[in-house]
């Protein structure tokens, strides 16, 4: 999967926090090189092929930015940053995830989750799960993910409800399933829920750069579904792709 990383990041303790992270979460092997500046980033990008790039925002030399006037990136950036101002420039470049620092291992690993099936995808076709089968009583019925809404964990259950309102326990985790449903239309806004796109009927913001969403179908009395802070800059660059 992640067989060559490149981190661009200048403080020695982050760079060498999210390798010690990286060696836990990534099962294979994988060669890692970290580069502290904008210009040896982008000599050393002129001259090899990576698979995964981390890189901070802010480095000794100016910004990481600069570094894409200069090569062209095709491969997946994940920024890792203490400011939260720089999120839409990120996914102007190459950026599918945006880690505010200090970030905790559950926040690196659905990071990875998301880049993991743009790796090799030129050579190897990505399949996501297209329906499931679920059960109602004795009666057994295939759910196309096209017609589903969003999914709720609650209680150690992991609920699916389709856009007729239709209620179904999925066999999973919510980590687990968001890795096989398409990035493109379905988004884990938060520990409790993952959305479909077309399920968003409208969202507001409150406090702390949090985002309230009104969902269809409508949820149960009491529940809320806020996209949560450390997501918001994610989700917000995954409407506006």
């Amino acid at each position: 999967m992640f067989k060559k990383i490149l981190i661009v990041e200048d403080e020695n303790w982050a760079s060498e926090s999210l390798l010690e992270k990286l060696d836990q979460l990534i099962a294979t092997k994988f060669q890692s090189t970290v580069i502290t500046t904008v210009r040896e980033a982008t000599d050393w990008l002129l001259k090899n092929e990576v698979d995964l790039i981390f890189m901070d925002v802010q480095l000794g030399d100016g910004l990481s930015f600069e570094i894409f006037d200069q090569v062209k990136v095709q491969v997946p950036v994940i920024f890792t940053t203490a400011f939260e101002d720089y999120a839409l420039k990120a996914f102007q470049n190459q950026g599918y995830a945006y880690l505010l620092k200090p970030y905790d291992d559950d926040e690196l690993q659905q990071a990875l989750n998301k880049v993991a099936p743009l790796i090799g995808r030129e050579t190897e076709e990505v399949h996501y799960k297209t329906r499931f089968l679920v059960r109602y009583g004795m009666r057994l019925k295939s759910i196309p993910t096209t017609e589903i809404a969003y999914f709720m964990a609650e209680d150690k259950i992991l609920y699916g409800y389709t856009k007729d309102g239709d209620q179904f326990i999925v066999d999973d985790t919510i980590t687990g399933l968001v890795s096989r449903l398409d990035p493109e239309f379905f988004f884990q806004v938060n520990r409790k829920f993952i959305i479909h796109i077309d399920s968003i009927v409208d969202m507001l913001k409150v406090a702390r750069n949090r985002i309230r969403l009104q969902l269809q179908p409508a949820l149960p009395s009491g529940i809320e579904v806020i996209v949560s802070e450390d997501k918001s800059s994610d989700f917000q660059m995954w409407l506006d792709r």
